[in-house]
């Protein structure tokens, strides 16, 4: 795993390699292990290096003989040995081990076309010294992250936005509808940013752009639900052997790795898939809160690691820890995305990366498979309760298990939100279908929902901007898209393509902050495009969640966990933290800073301060947008140093 960066100017000045050092090294914690600049006229790379596959020969930059060709790579390329025999028999020779070297020679071999035969994690860029030209790629999930910022005078992309506003020439301004939209639902749904005109390359996407050619952005891969005639056996036996060979080839590395251990389906199916095929002792990571019995679930990542025999590592992230960390964090993500389970993902990745270098996880299986609650709750609403009828008895079970769910959810709600807000808002979201619209898109908008009155938070001035935009335009842009009639495999659809790549931006930051590769096997890409070959009814069979993966899994992992109702996702207590120390928001929220910008209406602040455990997730939102105000448009002092890096510690009460 690593970091890079680069430009092009057009207007022919040539390349400040002290400049592209400054940019390059603000994000050395990606890659403490190496660095490298390469320049050619008015075009430079920077490259900071985490070595994982072949530690001493693998340095960055790197350039083909005969010198036209010029990579900086991030991430991961799992089939790099196959794809090495194969370019190894047209005659071409490696000077390296390294799967940077591979990809290399297959780009110069097959230019673009060499994306569909890549498997891994991967953001790279490749300088074309004969046409002048520069190929940016994004891997087809969008794990590995990838940002631009163009103007005509200049095109500036890199792993972190962090690298690129290190150009003090490009303002930092920001982009209120992108503010919008994480506070409507957490996360940003397109290719906007926080900051005004710097862009993601999109997931499954790739870029060219030149001195004499303006940028052109093209889509290499989307996600096909064309449903297979295959039996429920069939699909079992193949799913289960396409994510068996998933982590197999995850575990390639020349270092020590681990795996994150939550207890869940997911991150217990790689943990024991990897212990399998593992050569060393596997190390596993697992976290808690001490606030109450329901924030932790170690009884059953301990039962996973005594069944996979790994050794067992366990962190306690306190109110005082989330207090130290926030700041940092906000500066580590570049802009807000997600909730509060980022606080205790980063207190695992610091524990991962004190013991080893690369750990796996079970990002992305509630994505592919169907494991979230609102996936049911809309489909149940506008669409019945089975997914294509069934005999009496599956109906009956299907039923049960529908208010199994609900009362899980609704509990686990109740501990994070309070009884009262509960009663208020789930319980009559979930239970009263009467006082509700039953369209697809409204209900799916609004389960899907973290803040419903996010624009009244702004002040008057910041909605007359907003006045002309709607984060629905953005949010319906993949539920629209006509990819499938099905309802449910919609659902999965947009959350593949909007709100998966959000949680991924957490996976790469929270474990880049500490120098830590994090592999996501299950969402290689063979298992994505086989899962969308399974029709529903069979996918979620009866309703229940990831049925036909939980099925793939019988005889690997421990039917404890194969049966579990009560998944809480690691809940993280926000409003139990809030309600004890409210002076620490009072603090961020409503300092002459804060009151000076006048973005947030003040007295809606005020109102959520008089209740902050209710108020909790709102108040998340709106603090993690204050703080990253001040850190990266104020530069405030107290949060950051002069040469742009996050202070270690600041006043925190």
């Amino acid at each position: 795993m690593c970091g890079f960066v680069g430009l092009i100017n057009f207007n022919q000045e040539i390349a400040d390699e002290r400049q592209i050092s400054r940019m390059r090294d603000i994000i050395n914690h990606r890659g403490p292990d190496d660095a490298g600049i390469y320049l050619d006229r008015n075009m430079g790379l920077g490259f900071r290096r985490l070595s994982i596959i072949d530690l001493e020969a693998g340095h960055q930059p790197m350039t083909t003989a005969d010198g036209r060709y010029t990579i900086v790579f991030n991430g991961e390329v799992y089939n790099y040995i196959e794809l090495r025999k194969q370019l190894s028999a047209l005659g071409i020779e490696f000077r390296t081990e390294s799967d940077t070297e591979v990809l290399l020679h297959l780009f110069a071999q097959k230019g673009p076309a060499c994306l569909s035969l890549l498997n891994g994690m991967f953001a790279f860029a490749v300088w074309d010294k004969e046409k002048r030209e520069l190929f940016l790629a994004r891997d087809r999930l969008g794990i590995k992250p990838l940002y631009y910022y163009a103007d005509k005078h200049k095109f500036v992309f890199g792993s972190e936005i962090k690298a690129i506003i290190a150009d003090r020439t490009i303002k930092r301004e920001p982009n209120y509808q992108a503010i919008l939209d994480y506070l409507s639902f957490m996360y940003i749904p397109d290719e906007k940013t926080f900051f005004k005109d710097i862009y993601k390359l999109m997931p499954g996407h790739y870029a060219v752009i030149g001195e004499t050619k303006e940028l052109q952005i093209n889509q290499y891969w989307d996600v096909a639900f064309e449903y297979a005639d295959k039996s429920e056996a069939q699909f079992i036996d193949e799913l289960r052997s396409i994510i068996d060979d998933a982590v197999r080839i995850h575990l390639r590395s020349d270092v020590p790795l681990g795996c994150h251990l939550s207890g869940g389906l997911d991150s217990s199916s790689v943990t024991c898939l990897a212990s399998k095929h593992s050569t060393q002792s596997i190390k596993t990571f697992s976290g808690k809160f001490a606030e109450d019995e329901f924030y932790d679930e170690t009884k059953y990542a301990k039962l996973v690691s005594r069944y996979a025999h790994t050794t067992y590592l366990e962190t306690v992230p306190s109110q005082s820890f989330f207090k130290e960390s926030l700041h940092k964090l906000v500066w580590h993500m570049d802009e807000p995305c997600v909730g509060p389970g980022i606080i205790p993902q980063y207190s695992v990745c610091r524990l991962a990366a004190s013991n080893v270098k690369v750990a796996l996880g079970g990002q992305g299986g509630d994505e592919i498979f169907g494991g979230y609650p609102r996936y049911f709750f809309t489909y149940e609403k506008v669409a019945g309760s089975s997914l294509n009828g069934g005999n009496q008895t599956a109906i009956s079970q299907s039923l049960l298990d529908k208010l199994i769910r609900r009362f899980t959810f609704v509990k686990g709600y109740a501990k994070q939100h309070g009884i009262k807000t509960t009663i208020e808002k789930i319980g009559k979201n979930l239970f009263d279908n009467r006082s509700e619209a039953t369209g697809f898109e409204s209900v799916w908008k609004k389960y899907s929902s973290s803040f419903s009155g996010a624009a009244s938070v702004f002040s008057p001035e910041i909605n007359d901007i907003l006045a002309s935009y709607n984060p629905a335009d953005s949010f319906f842009r993949y539920i629209r898209k006509n990819v499938t009639d099905n309802t449910f495999d919609k659902m999965l659809y947009h959350d593949i393509k909007a709100y998966l790549p959000g949680l991924l931006q957490v996976e790469d930051r929270t474990s880049m902050a500490v120098s830590l590769e994090s592999r996501v096997p299950m969402l290689d890409y063979r298992i994505v495009e086989m899962a969308a070959t399974i029709p529903p009814h069979l996918k979620v069979k009866g309703l229940e969640p990831k049925y036909i993966f939980k099925k793939a899994m019988e005889g690997i992992i421990p039917d404890e966990i194969l049966n579990r109702k009560d998944k809480k996702g690691f809940p993280t207590p926000i409003n139990v933290w809030f309600e004890k120390d409210k002076s620490f928001i009072e603090r961020i929220l409503l300092d002459q800073g804060a009151h000076h910008r006048g973005i947030f209406n003040a007295e809606a602040i005020h109102s959520m301060l008089e209740s902050p455990a209710k108020q909790s997730w709102a108040l998340w939102s709106v603090l993690n947008v204050e703080l990253w105000f001040k850190i990266f448009i104020d530069e405030d002092p107290e949060y950051v140093d002069s040469d742009g890096r996050i202070r270690e510690k600041v006043e925190v009460s």
